[in-house]
């Protein structure tokens, strides 16, 4: 009886609530305190720049898209029309499900939003209903083997027999058979979904994507150039800041690729997609799972000389005072302002 009544004592749950707050606020301190001293890294980075001209970013641009898709074209290729969304077929029996989210007053622009690693989650849905609310049509993608797509595919290769693909790493043993770069099943999923929109009568098309869905992002709109509009949120930082930095901000094994940047890296890749065009990148000021340094900052300028020369718009996004992983409302607002400025009058 004595042990039931202390149970229900609103006392202790006010003391357990109260131990609970001081233990999130001392993990988040130290947290923070970790990532401050963290913040004492390279700043002495020169933006490395391949492009400075128009024939300087098309040469960089095809040979990005002959090395991801073993062309000099983009693919030819449209998703199904299924109810359960669009369905694209990829190489190797890999597949790619774009979720359809219609807005309630259609203003007949489209956004491709991207999700990450994590798949879809609450901060996703958050950003599909601003732009919902906005009248833009969402067409949402999940990267590889995650969210609405597959979580394994079983491929035989000669190194391993069959076996099946479960992890973005793996991707690498696709080498030999995908023609082109195994990237290609990361971005194709745009370019279809591109292709659709145009077969629809699109021409406001514009792409946002979070963390690794933001990378994909970057490169799709670099190779892409009918994407009017970019918005890669906390999805990376050029190669040369994240050296000294590999475990909290080295990213993932796609956006990493020797070969990839040995074409195009962080920098170019901004500038491509950019170029004519606008590109916005949101990083976050304590994001609590990667690229939260001010320093991350620095490459910014050099781009934006070069875009603005091209006839662009480039910016860095600081989201001053946000912890999460995601684009909060203020870095919501920045994109629809900068999407409203560039669609067709």
């Amino acid at each position: 009886m004595r042990l039931a009544t202390w149970i229900d004592s609103p006392l202790l749950w006010f003391f357990l609530g109260v131990l609970a707050t001081v233990l999130v606020g001392v993990g988040l301190t130290l947290h923070l305190t970790h990532a401050f001293q963290r913040r004492k890294g390279r700043t002495d980075y020169s933006p490395i720049l391949h492009i400075h001209t128009p024939a300087e970013a098309e040469a960089v641009r095809a040979r990005l898209i002959s090395f991801l898709f073993d062309s000099p074209f983009l693919p030819d290729i449209f998703p199904e029309i299924t109810p359960d969304g669009l369905k694209i077929q990829l190489k190797n029996g890999f597949d790619s499900l774009a979720t359809v989210y219609p807005p309630a007053k259609p203003n007949k622009a489209l956004v491709i939003y991207h999700t990450g690693h994590e798949g879809y989650t609450g901060r996703d849905l958050a950003a599909i209903r601003t732009f919902l609310r906005a009248g833009y049509l969402v067409w949402r993608l999940d990267m590889p083997l995650l969210g609405a797509n597959r979580s394994e595919v079983g491929v035989t290769l000669a190194e391993a027999g069959k076996v099946f693909i479960r992890q973005h790493r793996q991707f690498a043993y696709l080498d030999e058979l995908t023609p082109g770069s195994p990237l290609r099943y990361f971005i194709e999923p745009v370019v279809a979904l591109v292709n659709q929109a145009q077969l629809q009568g699109y021409r406001d098309i514009f792409a946002v994507g979070l963390s690794g869905g933001g990378w994909t992002v970057q490169v799709a709109a670099a190779v892409d150039v009918r994407i009017r509009a970019s918005y890669p949120v906390a999805a990376g930082v050029p190669l040369g800041l994240r050296f000294d930095r590999e475990r909290r901000n080295w990213g993932d094994w796609e956006e990493n690729l020797p070969a990839l940047q040995r074409i195009a890296g962080f920098e170019d890749l901004s500038i491509l997609g950019a170029a004519g065009r606008s590109q916005i990148q949101v990083l976050n000021e304590f994001d609590l799972c990667c690229y939260n340094e001010p320093r991350y900052r620095i490459y910014a300028p050099a781009i934006c000389q070069v875009v603005e020369s091209l006839g662009g718009h480039f910016a860095v996004h600081w989201s001053r005072g946000e912890f999460l992983h995601r684009a909060n409302p203020a870095a919501l607002e920045v994109i629809l302002a900068d999407m409203s400025c560039r669609r067709t009058p």
